[in-house]
């Protein structure tokens, strides 16, 4: 049964796209003689790992021509930071909303209901990671502005005074815009390395920090306030222990 559940239904003589359970237990009596009731096959499916779950659209996306010459470019400036010769840094923002975050969580009983605020509101935060020592950087605004990431720019020289200072950034409209293109061109010793396009979710580990952040003080519950929210946030920042980053050894 596993073997034909994993067959497009169109081989079968199906126009279906998928193959409803009562259809694969009409099927599996007509093909092979078996008396099975729907429940049955359908508690088989999840015995062998089966669940009925609705696809996701994929958006056609060509692959980044230049991926492993940026992926490359990101190695050979890792290497210059551990040897002390530079420093890198991984930069991202998100924004963290009132709304509660709902994940997937373990629940007994009827379905558990998280309550929504009347009126949502967000905070944005930018997050800077030193991926030789593990040190983070923050700061949070009202709006995801260029002009605000420009200022975290700013910050983050204060702390790297000397040195080369290679910036891991996406193509994102806040790091892309005007007023940032100038500002890395008055600042020669700043060096922005773009990341792979789509890809910045996989090689970018501030969108991991980002996503363990929304998991401790939003996920399935709603905060009092977006201050009480922000402050929970920044708390979780600022006890967090520096944490290097291993680059994939395809970097």
């Amino acid at each position: 049964m596993d073997a034909q559940a994993s067959q497009s239904p169109p081989c079968s003589g199906h126009v279906q796209s998928g193959l409803p359970v009562c259809l694969l237990t009409a099927f599996l009596g007509a093909r092979f003689h078996l008396c099975l009731s729907c429940s049955s096959i359908r508690r088989l499916l999840h015995q062998t790992g089966w669940r009925s779950s609705r696809p996701r659209l994929a958006p056609a996306r060509k692959p980044d021509p230049e991926a492993e010459t940026k992926l490359a470019a990101r190695a050979s400036a890792k290497r210059e930071a551990v040897q002390g010769r530079g420093h890198l840094l991984s930069l991202d923002e998100s924004d963290l909303h009132l709304l509660p975050l709902i994940r997937a969580m373990w629940m007994k009983g009827p379905r558990r209901r998280v309550p929504t605020p009347g009126t949502n509101r967000r905070r944005a935060f930018f997050g800077a990671l030193d991926t030789v020592s593990g040190q983070w950087f923050f700061v949070d605004h009202d709006r995801k502005l260029a002009v605000h990431f420009v200022a975290f720019l700013q910050r983050l020289l204060e702390a790297y005074p000397t040195g080369q200072v290679y910036l891991a950034l996406d193509n994102a409209p806040t790091h892309t815009a005007k007023v940032v293109q100038r500002w890395l061109a008055a600042h020669p010793h700043v060096q922005a390395l773009w990341l792979p396009k789509y890809a910045a979710h996989e090689v970018n580990p501030v969108e991991r920090i980002s996503f363990l952040m929304k998991g401790a003080v939003a996920a399935d519950r709603l905060a009092g306030s977006i201050e009480e929210l922000t402050a929970a946030a920044r708390r979780f920042f600022a006890e967090m222990a520096p944490h290097p980053v291993k680059l994939p050894s395809a970097a």
